[in-house]
């Protein structure tokens, strides 16, 4: 037997299960305050950056983005089902090798409705869903604490008797849950006979500039790529008090969404800098000790408009992390999710699929799979930054410290 992780925009994983109750729904929450705990945090935030350092490629001179927490939300819900060294090796590379499978799903939970915005100017939408081959039997515990923890949706399809009917069902899930950022994850060839199991995670972000660049002042300028040549791009121009930051061989500004929970952080490698240099620097010490650095100052910040789309075959990143033998048929132990013996489930294939808008008005990213931003009253010297060459960028959640997007952008 064989099953197939697939993580995207919507984060899509393929694995053996069987069918489950559409309509239940996961069990009201308490009304107690909720919390992130600091293990989970430095977790979160660890799986980030070393999956920037997996992902990027700079021979390839291309763009990147991915979203870390679709991706950590998707391999979450798969240790449920893991057991043994593949438990293992996946907590390890999400960062969580001292916590239980229980507290990580109470922490998933936990982040889940922190992340909720009480802001009317940025949108989150995330949700789960399982796919099940008919007739295939999966464990109660595991669909249960996908429900309870995950609040993921289970449905049944037919991937041996018509992949194409089962493709096209998700597809559209998928689009709907992006507001049709993503349109396609499957094709009806990435299913097989062996194909039991698909769960997918959607990440949805949209949010609006507390500060909206005047789509009037953008003019096309020229943008500097890494192989010598220029390209004229849309450069949009804010003039404002920003919390601005200068580090060594960088400089870096965060703009907020809304009333600033969310902020998008802009670094810009120095010139004759390159932008995998700064990426090669990007670990948690250095994020938390860069973010504690930024400070309110006036200036002038120009940025290009850009989108940004990726897919990614995650096998070979995620089993250089330490998951390898999730993926190997021999070795890979997903007893918890369902009885094949003396057959293993194995993860056949994980992708992610993301992309980020960026414009005047604000961002719009979807995925399926941070970060305190100190800032004082005590203004700077003034400040210019022209992203006019390959930088680097950051979506977080400022309360939780979390980051949902990252990227780099070599051509707008």
């Amino acid at each position: 037997m064989r099953s197939i992780i697939a993580l995207s925009g919507v984060v899509a994983v393929l694995l053996c299960g069987c069918g489950g109750d559409a309509n239940s729904r996961p069990p009201e929450e308490a009304s107690q305050p909720v919390q992130i705990s600091s293990e989970a945090q430095s977790a979160n935030l660890q799986f980030a950056t070393r999956m920037l350092t997996q992902l990027d490629n700079p021979a390839e001179g291309a763009n990147l983005c991915f979203s870390p927490l679709s991706l950590s939300i998707a391999l979450s819900m798969v240790l449920n089902g893991a057991a043994g060294e593949t438990y293992d090796a996946i907590a390890q590379t999400l960062g969580y090798a001292a916590m239980k499978v229980d507290a990580i799903n109470q922490q998933g939970r936990a982040l889940n409705q922190l992340l909720k915005p009480r802001d009317p100017e940025v949108t989150i939408h995330g949700a789960n869903s399982l796919w099940i081959q008919q007739g295939f039997e999966v464990k109660r515990d595991f669909l249960q604490s996908l429900l309870t923890f995950y609040e993921t949706r289970t449905e049944s399809v037919d991937f041996r008797g018509d992949s194409e009917a089962a493709a096209s069902r998700i597809n559209r899930w998928v689009e709907e849950q992006t507001q049709g950022l993503i349109t396609k994850l499957f094709e009806s060839g990435d299913f097989d006979d062996a194909t039991r199991l698909a769960l997918v995670n959607t990440l949805y972000f949209e949010g609006k500039w507390q500060y909206p660049f005047s789509k009037e002042a953008t003019r096309d300028e020229p943008f500097y790529l890494e192989n010598g040549k220029t390209k004229q791009v849309p450069m949009m121009v804010l003039s404002k008090q920003l919390p601005y930051c200068k580090g060594e061989g960088f400089q870096a500004v965060a703009l907020p969404y809304g009333k600033g929970d969310y902020r998008f952080y802009l670094f810009l490698p120095d010139k004759g800098a390159k932008v995998a240099e700064l990426c090669g620097r990007f670990n948690p010490e250095n994020w938390r000790e860069w973010t504690a650095g930024f400070r309110l100052a006036e200036g002038v910040l120009k940025m290009p408009r850009f989108k940004v789309e990726a897919t990614y075959d995650l096998k070979s990143p995620l089993s250089a992390l330490g998951m390898g033998i999730a993926f190997d048929p021999a070795r890979a132990d997903f007893s918890r999710i369902a009885d094949v013996a003396p057959d293993r489930l194995f993860i056949q294939k994980a992708i992610q699929k993301v992309v980020v808008e960026v414009d005047e008005e604000g961002t719009k990213a979807a995925a399926a799979t941070g970060v305190t931003v100190g800032v004082t009253s005590a203004p700077a010297e003034q400040f210019e930054l022209v992203a006019d060459r390959p930088f680097l960028f950051v979506i977080a959640h400022q309360p939780t410290g979390t980051i949902l997007f990252m990227g780099i952008v070599r051509e707008p």
